[in-house]
């Protein structure tokens, strides 16, 4: 049985509930400046930015503090795992209260967003697709729930994490002695 070292877990959940916290901060300082953060690629490089941040923090720090030097491929994955799927869980989290009841229009919003989005793209998206294309993306952001909000969140979060993690274990790995 694989022993996992306390100090490693302590470490990934503390890194990933702060990943956490900045991230709903850089959300809510979007949401009430009127940028809609759902819909801003700012919002979303600014996601990815602390995430990766703090994805590297938690690993150096790893390295540095609690594996005095020593740092292997599976310290860095697992440390990874933790620190993004905590941030993701807690952000998901936020993100279920806000939209339920802190801002309970947020699905209205988002819907009406979205749809005039589209609109502005329709002669691509026919261009491109075809008109029943285009009808059916329209079709389904009126059909889009809180439930696929929040899952849409969570994952995201998910795969910046699982697109960073690897790139930084392998550039922190110290070899064997």
């Amino acid at each position: 049985m694989i022993k996992v070292n306390p100090k490693l877990t302590r470490l990934s959940f503390k890194y990933g509930a702060v990943t956490a916290l900045f991230v709903i901060i850089a959300f809510l300082v979007f949401y009430f400046m009127g940028l809609q953060p759902w819909r801003n690629l700012l919002s979303f490089l600014l996601d990815i930015l602390i995430i990766v941040v703090f994805l590297f923090l938690a690993l150096k720090d790893y390295k540095d503090n609690v594996g005095r030097g020593e740092f292997r491929f599976y310290h860095g994955m697992t440390i990874g795992f933790i620190v993004y799927v905590t941030a993701a869980a807690i952000f998901a989290l936020f993100y279920f209260v806000f939209i339920y009841w802190g801002s309970p229009d947020f699905l209205n919003e988002y819907i009406i967003t979205a749809q005039a989005d589209l609109v502005s793209r329709k002669d691509m998206i026919v261009t491109a697709l075809s008109e029943e294309s285009y009808l059916e993306q329209y079709e389904m952001i009126s059909n889009t729930t809180r439930g696929v909000l929040v899952f849409d969140v969570f994952i995201k979060k998910l795969l910046i994490g699982l697109v960073v993690t690897p790139v930084f274990s392998i550039m922190l790995r110290s070899s064997r002695a």
